[in-house]
């Protein structure tokens, strides 16, 4: 439960939008005419959108089946490396550094513009790249929110103004756009392009969160700047060959939808390039079902996205653009189950490298990206064209599907060389990815007659190993249960509970790499929460003693609600402690009990609610002593 109101969602790599600008003015009422004009915009926004939605899954076919992707992060902002003036801003998102040091666009151009010097060729390093990291399209940010263009526009201010010179970036006698896009082209990767509609510089944008920023005393006009994007979009749609994305960032809910002209864009989309696909960014939210796919960025929705397509943007530190002084990367395995974690939940992986000013790659993520492709060059199929798990969580890894075959991706090897799969179905044979002869397939005498694969001693890859079943029939999955890590450990999750009774829900909190999951608004000390779990003596649980704890958070003033956790090896009643607020959590050790082999259930149940509102609770784990 948050304290009865909603986070807003939005994306981190438009963060600035939440910070009020020092020095802003109320903005004058739009006149009648105009007002009546975006009625009808909307109207026909309602008319475009339907027409995006006819053709989606011809559009969107390749998309599918490419399942990862390059991000490039690149412009003025990659000279700098999150270091100005000699400090160092230790934020996350270097891209974002004309925000943090409070930069004016003047002074930002001056000192960053002889800066971006792009070595020869470098796009053709980063194609090479993508392709041996088993990608299938990139995609490059054309234009950032500092405004300035990798692409060669031949827009007015683009090509002169008096606040920045200019913002056309790319050295003399070249588009490194559309080198950008040539070299992805060449090597079989499709190329599509990111496009900010914040701008930070461009004077009748919408002032949106730059301190730094000499504001003019004049109202601006916002229809000015609409014409502006649309003249951008038109002229990436028109000069750089057949792309497979527009990449849209971002909207709040002010400014979204006709706020952008999304209409008009969305027509020029389709009338240009038919066969394009654009996310969803020209609406507010980064899981809303407008544009042919959503963006949660830098988290994996534990579900998924039912209904919808998507895709995870995410990093290889922690910053989009290059920073100097970032290096927290993600080794090969990091990626490899990510990629797995996503795909096997229906989605896409936009994976960002961020070069430095003469577009170099740092060394650190090349090696990721290189150990990936040769994770791929084994693996692949095991991505490509795959669908979503027929399971909604397996305690071992991830799985993927495609007709008549069954990938099993088995993060954690279990010791006895039994896998456990809970599934029904014939299985015409089996076999591990990379390594020659047939793996054996039974029922498991455990665990409800679940179909049972036998392992070799060693996993095929440390990262991921991938198990191919050949099938003979539909899958036909068996009831979720929650069984014990290699280490003997159950943890049971928000995701994974059976809930009843009114409003108590799972509730998610934050935005894009903050987001977390509890049980909240527990309102009614008569609802529930179950857990079904299993216990296999040959998978590290067994009968035992388990030491309980859960991770409780509670506003102190309504701290004090008696509850009780029902499990096989008795009942544990406790109180609900005072944790300084609700999405503020503590783990708290509930008891120990004796488990034995078998499945049970789990359940936790309140007995009292002295506030306005029982606990919110983030998960609960079992750890066999």
């Amino acid at each position: 439960m948050k304290k009865w109101y909603s986070a807003a969602c939005v994306s981190i790599m438009s963060v600035g939008a939440l910070v009020s600008s020092a020095g802003s003015r109320e903005v004058a009422p739009e006149p009648p005419e105009r007002a009546a004009e975006q009625a009808r915009g909307g109207r026909v926004q309602t008319d475009e959108l339907a027409r995006w939605s006819a053709t989606r899954a011809a559009r969107m076919a390749w998309w599918r089946e490419a399942r990862f992707g390059m991000f490039v992060h690149w412009g003025l902002y990659s000279g700098a490396g999150g270091v100005w003036d000699g400090k160092v801003y230790p934020q996350h998102y270097a891209e974002w550094i004309q925000h943090w040091a409070a930069v004016s666009c003047g002074e930002y151009a001056r000192q960053m513009k002889p800066l971006f010097k792009p070595d020869a060729g470098v796009t053709d390093t980063w194609a090479d790249l993508a392709k041996e990291a088993g990608m299938r399209y990139a995609v490059m940010t054309s234009k950032h929110h500092d405004g300035f263009t990798l692409f060669n526009s031949g827009a007015g201010y683009s090509r002169s103004n008096a606040v920045a010179g200019g913002t056309n970036i790319s050295p003399p006698g070249r588009d490194v756009a559309r080198e950008f896009a040539d070299s992805m082209r060449s090597r079989g990767l499709r190329a599509g392009f990111y496009y900010s509609l914040l701008d930070w510089q461009h004077p009748d944008a919408y002032e949106m969160a730059l301190p730094g920023y000499p504001r003019e005393a004049r109202a601006r006009d916002h229809a000015e700047y609409i014409k502006y994007v649309r003249g951008h979009v038109n002229e990436l749609l028109s000069n750089y060959g057949a792309l497979c994305t527009i990449w849209f960032d971002y909207s709040d809910r002010e400014r979204q939808g006709e706020k952008w002209g999304a209409a008009g864009l969305l027509a020029d989309l389709r009338e240009k390039q038919p066969g394009i696909v654009v996310n969803n960014r020209l609406f507010e939210g980064l899981e809303n079902k407008n544009g042919d796919y959503g963006t949660p960025e830098k988290y994996v929705p534990p579900t998924g996205l039912p209904g919808m397509d998507w895709e995870v943007n995410h990093t290889l530190n922690e910053s989009y653009g290059y920073s100097a002084h970032d290096a927290k990367w993600k080794d090969t395995t990091t990626v490899v189950r990510l990629l797995c974690d996503i795909v096997s939940k229906g989605g896409n992986l936009l994976l960002n490298i961020g070069p430095d000013a003469r577009g170099r790659v740092p060394d650190e993520a090349q090696k990721t990206l290189r150990g990936v492709g040769a994770w791929m060059k084994t693996n692949s199929e095991a991505i490509y064209g795959t669908t979503a798990s027929p399971f909604s969580r397996l305690s071992w890894g991830r799985a993927t599907q495609k007709p008549g075959v069954l990938y099993l991706m088995v993060f954690d090897w279990p010791s006895d060389g039994r896998l456990v799969v809970p599934m029904r179905g014939g299985v015409k044979s089996a076999r591990l990815l990379g390594r020659e002869g047939a793996l054996g397939v039974g029922l498991s005498p455990f665990k409800g007659g679940r179909t049972e694969v036998i392992l070799p001693a060693t996993p095929g890859d440390s990262a991921c190993s991938v198990v191919k079943l050949e099938l003979a029939g539909a899958v036909e999955p068996m009831p979720f249960m929650v069984y014990p890590s290699a280490e003997g450990v159950l943890t049971l999750t928000p995701h994974d509970a059976v809930l009843e009774g009114p409003s108590l829900r799972v509730e998610m909190v934050g935005a894009v790499e903050d987001v977390k999951y509890n049980l909240g608004y527990w309102l009614d000390p008569a609802a529930t929460a179950a857990w079904p779990i299993g216990i296999d003596p040959g998978s590290g649980g067994g009968d035992g003693e388990y030491v309980i704890e859960a991770e409780l958070g509670c506003a102190d003033a309504s701290a004090g609600a008696r509850m009780k956790l029902e499990t096989p090896g008795g009942a544990l009643e406790f109180t609900v402690p005072a944790t300084g607020g609700w999405q503020q959590y503590r783990m708290v050790e509930l008891g120990r009990v004796k488990l034995a082999a078998g499945e049970h259930t789990v359940v936790l149940r309140a007995l009292s609610k002295p506030g306005e509102a029982v606990v919110n609770v983030r998960g609960i784990v079992l750890r066999r002593k």
